[in-house]
């Protein structure tokens, strides 16, 4: 559970410092992300070393938890109004949580003893790892924000319920195929639980688009 408690606001906006910090540690996680993403890749080479790999993995999200966590301590400590204090907890908290789904998704392929990498289950990693690099210009590109930039910014979060689109699409036509031809049924439930982990993680990705979208609407 979350230790999110809301204090007395005295002033609005924040300082140059305390804006810098915050995307300072939105940046860390998403560096953790990034090598979460790493492992998660390097894992569909090496499916042999799946345990170790999601070991790697799970220490990399503790990671993230501690940056999470002392990013959150010290915004509760900032003087802002209730509404940027959520718009920014809530940021930094679904970038926290899309590593949180990765590292499920690597407890997954281990919980089911996978030991084969199908087409789609690549395909579906792979898109996890163009998301990732689109959400660390994303984050980028909200820390440099300007008006002038709306647009550009709006087509960078659009970008991710293309992701998410795409994904959609092709779960749809995995799942038929599951389910359409000859197959062990551990292979049904084991191939199933991982696209829908999977699935999991591009609705984590979606919520955290939606709030760089309401930071840029509230800029102007």
């Amino acid at each position: 559970m979350y230790n999110f408690h809301i204090p007395v606001m005295r002033r609005t906006v924040m300082t140059n410092e305390e804006r810098d910090y915050l995307f300072d540690q939105g940046l860390a996680l998403s560096s953790i992300l990034e090598r979460v993403c790493v492992e998660l890749l390097g894992m569909m080479e090496n499916i042999d070393d799946r345990v170790e790999i999601s070991r790697s993995i799970s220490k990399l999200e503790s990671e993230g938890d501690d940056v999470f966590h002392a990013a959150n301590d010290r915004l509760q400590l900032m003087e802002l109004s209730n509404e940027d204090r959520v718009k920014i907890f809530s940021m930094l908290r679904h970038v926290e949580d899309i590593i949180d789904m990765v590292d499920e998704l690597g407890k997954t392929i281990v919980r089911y003893n996978t030991r084969t990498v199908t087409n789609g289950f690549k395909a579906g990693v792979n898109s996890i790892n163009g998301a990732v690099n689109k959400l660390v210009v994303l984050i980028n590109a909200m820390r440099e924000y300007k008006p002038e930039h709306k647009d550009q910014v709006t087509r960078a979060v659009n970008t991710f319920d293309a992701f998410k689109v795409d994904y959609e699409k092709m779960y749809d036509v995995l799942i038929y195929e599951l389910f359409s031809n000859p197959h062990d049924i551990v292979d049904i439930i084991r191939c199933k639980a991982i696209y829908d982990a999977i699935r999991d993680i591009f609705s984590a990705f979606e919520a955290s688009a939606d709030d760089a979208y309401r930071y840029i609407v509230s800029k102007g």
